[in-house]
Formats: C-alpha cells, sequence, structure tokens
C-alpha cells in the first residue's frame, strides 16, 4: 500500500510537466510573438526570421500551428516583413508590428492588407487593439534613442500615446484592459496603466521585472512574462499580488494565451521555441 501511495504521489507531481509540450526543431527563426485565433482554432507565431535587425533584411514570417504542436504552415504569411514582432489577432485582421510600420493581413487568407507607417518610429515592438479598432503599439527605442508609445486610429490616423521618454524604461509588452484603459511595461519593475487618452491612472510593482508579453485572461486577471525573472506571473490587477503560472524560462517574449484550453503559450527568441503551458 505504502509502495502505491509513493507511486501515485509521483504520477501527481509529474502530471503538469508531462502535460507541457515544446514545439522545437519545426524551422521557427527567432520565434517571438504567440496568439490564439479562435476562428481557425489555431496559433500564430512570429519569427523575426534569419538576419535579424532592421538592416538584416525582409526575411521575417508568420507561422500557423495547431494546439497538438503541429505546424500547419511554416511561412503563412512572409510578404516584405523586416522583424515582425508583436501581432495580435482583431476581427478580419491580423496585425503586425514591423519595425516602424503596423502591417495589417487578412485574418482567412494571409493575404497582405494596409500598412501603416509610424513616422518616427524607431522599434516598434508589441501591440494591441481595442475593440473600436483603435492600435496602441510599444516603439522601445534603442540605446541611442529612449522608447514611445504610439496610438493609431481605427481611421488609420497615427499620434503619440505617450510621447519618447527614458521613464517609459523602454516599453515592451502592452494590453488593452476590459474597461479600455491600457497597460504597458518596458525594462523597470513596473506596469504602467493610461486612460484612452494616455494619462497614468496607477503604476504596479511586481517582484522582477523587464517585461514582455502581457495578456488579459477572461477573469481579469493579467499574465505577464518577465525575462529578468525568467518566469510568467499571473498578476491580479485590484489587489497587486502575484503569483508564478511558470518559470525557468530563459527568455519569455510576446506570450500568448488559448482561453479554449486554458493554455499558456510561450515562444522563446533564441531557443526558437514555443512552449504549451497548461495552467
Amino acid at each position: 500500500m505504502r509502495t502505491f501511495h509513493l507511486l501515485a504521489a509521483a504520477l501527481l507531481a509529474a502530471s503538469p510537466a508531462a502535460a507541457q509540450q515544446v514545439v522545437r526543431d519545426v524551422g521557427f527563426q527567432g520565434s517571438e510573438a504567440a496568439r490564439y485565433d479562435e476562428a481557425r482554432d489555431e496559433y500564430l507565431v512570429s519569427n523575426l526570421g534569419a538576419q535579424r535587425g532592421p538592416d538584416g533584411g525582409a526575411d521575417g514570417f508568420v507561422s500557423r500551428v495547431a494546439p497538438d504542436g503541429t505546424i500547419v504552415e511554416l511561412k503563412w504569411i512572409s510578404q516584405g516583413l523586416v522583424d515582425p514582432l508583436g501581432i495580435f489577432v482583431h476581427g478580419d485582421r491580423l496585425y503586425v508590428a514591423d519595425v516602424a510600420a503596423v502591417k495589417t493581413f487578412d485574418r482567412s487568407t494571409g493575404a497582405p492588407r494596409e500598412t501603416i507607417d509610424v513616422a518616427g518610429a524607431v522599434r516598434l515592438n508589441d501591440l494591441a487593439v481595442a475593440p473600436d479598432g483603435t492600435v496602441y503599439v510599444t516603439d522601445s527605442g534603442s540605446n541611442e534613442s529612449p522608447g514611445a508609445l504610439w496610438r493609431i486610429g481605427p481611421d488609420g490616423a497615427v499620434s503619440a500615446f505617450a510621447p519618447r521618454d527614458p521613464g517609459l524604461e523602454r516599453p515592451n509588452g502592452i494590453a488593452v484592459l476590459p474597461d479600455g484603459n491600457v497597460i504597458h511595461g518596458g525594462r523597470g519593475v513596473n506596469l504602467v496603466v493610461r486612460t484612452p487618452a494616455g494619462a497614468i491612472v496607477r503604476e504596479v510593482t511586481l517582484p522582477t521585472g523587464q517585461f514582455d508579453g502581457i495578456v488579459v485572461l477572461p477573469d481579469g486577471s493579467l499574465l505577464v512574462a518577465s525575462q529578468l525573472g525568467h518566469n510568467v506571473y499571473r498578476l491580479d490587477l485590484e489587489s497587486g499580488s502575484t503569483t508564478t503560472v511558470a518559470e525557468n524560462i530563459e527568455v519569455p517574449a510576446a506570450i500568448g494565451y488559448d482561453p479554449r484550453r486554458n493554455r499558456l503559450l510561450v515562444p522563446q527568441i533564441r531557443a526558437a521555441t514555443l512552449t504549451i503551458h497548461p495552467l
């Protein structure tokens, strides 16, 4: 009986790890962002390509991945993408942040649609689309140029959401909250909440920072990737309390979430992988 209990305990302890799946050695090249496409019931993964950096060439691409980890189409979108970082599914479009422009593609076919140039952009990184079609996109800047935040209206008009400022701490992850406010984070330990007009509402301090992806869960809590902590937090925004839902990740990038299966999607640029992590 004691042996049975020990075996049962071992199986229970191993089950979460056994359920986790790492998609690797499939042709990813700098897998940066992952999003769930509810219409297809698939995961979309942006890849920076082999020649990374704004001057490296236009060899970035977006992959389609089945929920079981099978590659449906490795280079579903590969038309003129330089460094596709953040991606977001909204309406009939896939939005892609690509260095100095936001590019949209048909959600069904992958055909290119609009290219919205962001004059003065240094390094567009992550983006989120509000229900009314307003796009909020982070500009991580460079070592020589501070970061900024941009807003693209439903009519395509581009304006500064937050002007270029070292205080933005090279912003990266961004998300639209259920109340319409916008939350973003960068290389510090604070997440900043702003109104749609750009006014700061509050700041929330997490145990570790250097944030990448931010995802809003159905209950209003957030998943936040911390590159400094090598982990992903679940944050209760009201109380500010955090729990760690995934850890020992070398460099968690722009994470995604599959609500149908309650899964965290963790892309890693250097490892060229996608980890499917059950919550």
